[in-house]
């Protein structure tokens, strides 16, 4: 067990980002407390569960008693699809979270958003993240926006559907022309950035970080790269997103599951204008490139790379 300085609460923790920040957090020396519904399977020798649901109240004591000197928040309940639902259990579950913690007097509180929220965003996941962002904020909270997190195991993530979608069949259905950008973060990457906040080895800066290679990658050639090792040759099936977006929100309405949700298109088509990616380098976020396979041993040609520039960080310590 890690020692009793470093106590830190990891909620989602059966969730793949959240597995993955509980584990090298305990590897790091860290006792962790992982909040969620169940204990994982994959669950960190010397991790401490702790019973929570978002839709649930939080009492400070919880990080009194134990000690708990920082919250790591990645829980986010993603079967859920109007959004009423979504408010009430993931924005207002993590606004009791995050008040909870500040009461508490936690000292530091890491808030793992998405690249997917932004002003002017149009998924729900994207407005419910940016809701929750701003309530962070207020609490001092350093908030985080990863790319599409990658790594060296197999993903329940997002990663992971498109790893098994490209394993399906040399025919690939695919979003429009593909064109939509993706950027990738590798799972060790935010895990290492994440210690170093939890360590106050960096001065955050007030307004949230994209964690990210600016590196962009079409869809279509990730999928091209995902599908390699299972196909010697594939063939894309171009359909117009609409199409696409309203196939899976009729699956959502008749309870039919999906790897996909209508949502997720959303986030894909309509993204961030000027990401901005020079932050995180600043901040000692080293973010390795995605060379091809998910073990990096092949490669294939990147897109160009995008970024942007509409955050100044600052030198006060959120």
């Amino acid at each position: 067990m890690g020692s009793s300085g470093l106590r830190c609460a990891v909620t989602g923790t059966t969730g793949y980002v959240g597995s993955r920040i509980s584990e090298y957090l305990a590897g790091h020396g860290w006792t962790v407390f992982e909040f969620a519904r169940r204990p994982s399977h994959h669950s960190p020798q010397g991790s401490i569960h702790v019973p929570f649901q978002l839709e649930s109240p939080v009492e400070p004591a919880i990080f009194q008693v134990n000690g708990i000197r920082v919250l790591i928040h990645c829980a986010y309940d993603f079967q859920l699809v109007k959004w009423d639902e979504i408010h009430r259990v993931n924005v207002d579950g993590s606004i009791r979270l995050l008040q909870a913690a500040h009461e508490a007097g936690v000292d530091k509180i890491i808030f793992i958003s998405s690249i997917s929220a932004f002003e002017g965003c149009r998924s729900l996941y994207g407005k419910a993240k940016l809701e929750i962002e701003k309530v962070a904020a207020d609490f001092g909270a350093c908030i985080i926006r990863p790319g599409l997190v990658h790594g060296s195991r197999p993903s329940t993530g997002m990663f992971g559907s498109l790893q098994r979608a490209a394993a399906k069949s040399a025919l690939i259905p695919l979003i429009g022309s593909g064109q939509y950008m993706q950027y990738l973060i590798h799972e060790e990457d935010l895990c290492e950035f994440v210690l170093k906040i939890s360590l106050a080895e960096c001065a955050f800066p007030a307004c949230p970080v994209i964690a990210a290679s600016s590196h962009g990658w079409r869809i279509r050639d990730l999928l091209q790269v995902l599908a390699a090792p299972h196909f010697s040759r594939i063939r894309f099936l171009p359909i117009p997103w609409r199409v696409i977006w309203l196939g899976l929100k009729v699956s959502e309405l008749l309870g039919i599951a999906s790897p996909f949700k209508s949502d997720s298109v959303v986030s894909l088509v309509w993204q961030n204008p000027n990401p901005d990616f020079l932050l995180a380098a600043q901040l000692g976020c080293n973010i390795r490139e995605f060379k091809g396979s998910v073990d990096g041993t092949s490669s294939i040609g990147s897109c160009k790379p995008i970024s942007g520039g509409n955050c100044e960080s600052t030198e006060q310590n959120r």
